[in-house]
């Protein structure tokens, strides 16, 4: 299986059991995502082990993206959590946190998966390789409504449809937990901005900028 392969088994899978069928091919594909295999969260929001939870999240995307990158971004996107993982309690029970792992993930993406691809003949474009690196660097963001979220984003370099597909990146994900109410809460505000709404608080964006340009030539014709 090569990632081209890949992509078309994740486009195209309905649930998880099509997609783990493949697993051997997979590991052939991708042999960092072994990490993954039977890793029990211990998290009070995760009823899957970290594989059986990629595979709902590349499952709960929408099967038309235009950009390939972000299925293998939902496949990968904890692969950084076992290095993570960091014991707590939760009303007496053993409650494991990932702290920085979608940084971790990211690295782990750069530093081996991605070199590994090319090594086996994979075409990712540099660009292709920025995105899949956008995608799961930036899967488990706070994310609000309010025109700050999506302007941080645009300063790391995104564009606002790639900033609409890490949304659904990001309702996908958090369709793969258990549904609490602060998960749902996420799935409502991500779904928002996967669609045009991120459209509008871009243009406010545009026009808050247009306003600030305005009032600095402004400010600066008054004092020659």
């Amino acid at each position: 299986m090569n990632i081209q392969d890949l992509i078309h088994l994740l486009r195209k899978s309905g649930n998880i059991y099509e997609i783990d069928k493949y697993r051997d091919e997979i590991l052939r594909c991708i042999p960092q995502v072994e990490v993954m295999l039977n890793f029990e969260q211990h998290n009070h929001s995760h009823q899957y082990d970290l594989w059986e939870h990629s595979l709902h999240t590349v499952v709960e995307l929408p099967k038309g993206i235009e950009d390939d990158m972000i299925y293998v971004a939902a496949l990968i996107h904890d692969i950084g959590k076992p290095g993570c993982q960091v014991e707590d309690m939760k009303d007496g029970c053993v409650n494991m946190h990932y702290y920085g792992h979608a940084l971790s993930s990211m690295r782990i993406t750069k530093e081996a998966i991605i070199p590994h691809l090319l090594s086996e003949g994979a075409n990712l474009t540099k660009d292709d390789q920025r995105r899949l690196l956008y995608y799961v660097g930036h899967h488990d963001d706070s994310i609000s409504l309010r025109t700050k979220s999506l302007r941080r984003h645009l300063k790391l370099g995104a564009s606002v449809r790639e900033f609409q597909i890490l949304m659904m990146l990001e309702v996908a994900d958090a369709k793969a937990h258990i549904l609490l109410p602060v998960i749902q809460e996420k799935i409502e505000i991500c779904e928002k901005l996967s669609g045009e709404y991120a459209l509008k608080i871009y243009n406010d964006i545009l026009e808050e900028d247009q306003r600030t340009r305005s009032n600095v030539k402004i400010n600066k014709s008054e004092n020659i």
